[in-house]
């Protein structure tokens, strides 16, 4: 049996021999083409998967990157909402104080006593008699009109935020506006502190009592803004609980028009206000 199955396998081997013509050169020669035209697509087809791997990779990474950078912009595009959200809300909750620069002579301005300088002197007395108050009632905000200028330009518009953000509060907030003028008069220089359209006294005297009619304009500002507080203040400082108490009430008096513009007149206010004012 053995024997028969060799003698087939050889017989086999000597068909497919002759069946590629073995022993043709020609033959040999087509076929050692054929092997290496095989070898060479084998080849190519190793290249092109690689090529196409990489082709894979390359475009995952382009939709990784599109992604995240469509998530950027939309970050970005939430971040400029909220923002612009928070300073509309801000501007229209805004109910405080703000000091503009006075008018000054050139002689003071000479001296350093620039308008910017006077507002801040008045700035640092409000703040002063303010700290002093004990009251339960929240106080304004006092803040500088020209510190909070922040000269960041916007591209194309020629607007500084500083610029749109006081645009903003002036529109849509209930800011008062405190200002004012220094100028000579007959006996020395007068000071005049006015807040928003209320018309202000004018305090008179002699140069070296800049800081004493500063005081007193402050103390106008003061009373007109918060007419309660200024009350509390009076008595605070010792200048008698009936001048005090006369204080509140003519303050009361004058100024319940703006109280009400400025939303001073709710219930809670005035019962928060009652010891002070003796109502």
């Amino acid at each position: 049996m053995a024997e028969d199955a060799d003698k087939s396998a050889r017989n086999g081997d000597a068909l497919l021999a002759a069946a590629l013509g073995g022993g043709n050169p020609r033959v040999d020669q087509l076929l050692a083409r054929q092997v290496v035209i095989a070898d060479l697509q084998i080849e190519e087809m190793k290249r092109e998967d690689q090529l196409r791997h990489w082709s894979l990779v390359v475009r995952h990474i382009s939709d990784v990157l599109k992604l995240s950078f469509e998530l950027a912009l939309a970050l970005i595009f939430t971040a400029i909402v909220f923002v612009i959200a928070a300073a509309i809300r801000s501007a229209a909750t805004d109910s405080g104080v703000v000091i503009e620069a006075f008018s000054v002579p050139p002689d003071l301005a000479a001296r350093g006593l620039t308008g910017d300088v006077i507002a801040t002197k008045v700035l640092d007395r409000l703040s002063a008699m303010q700290a002093q108050t004990a009251s339960r009632r929240a106080a304004s905000s006092y803040a500088n009109d020209w510190g909070k200028n922040i000269k960041v330009q916007i591209p194309d518009t020629g607007v500084s935020i500083g610029e749109l953000n006081n645009f903003l509060h002036d529109w849509l907030g209930h800011q008062t506006h405190i200002g004012g003028e220094i100028y000579r008069a007959a006996n020395g220089i007068a000071v005049t502190a006015r807040a928003g359209d209320d018309a202000s006294p004018t305090f008179t005297g002699a140069d070296a009592d800049l800081d004493k009619l500063i005081q007193q304009a402050a103390e106008a500002v003061y009373r007109s803004t918060q007419p309660y507080r200024y009350g509390i203040w009076l008595q605070r400082i010792g200048r008698g609980a009936g001048l005090g108490l006369y204080r509140a009430r003519q303050s009361v008096a004058e100024h319940r028009r703006l109280r009400r513009r400025r939303g001073d007149d709710a219930p809670g206010h005035r019962h928060q206000a009652r010891p002070a004012a003796g109502l």
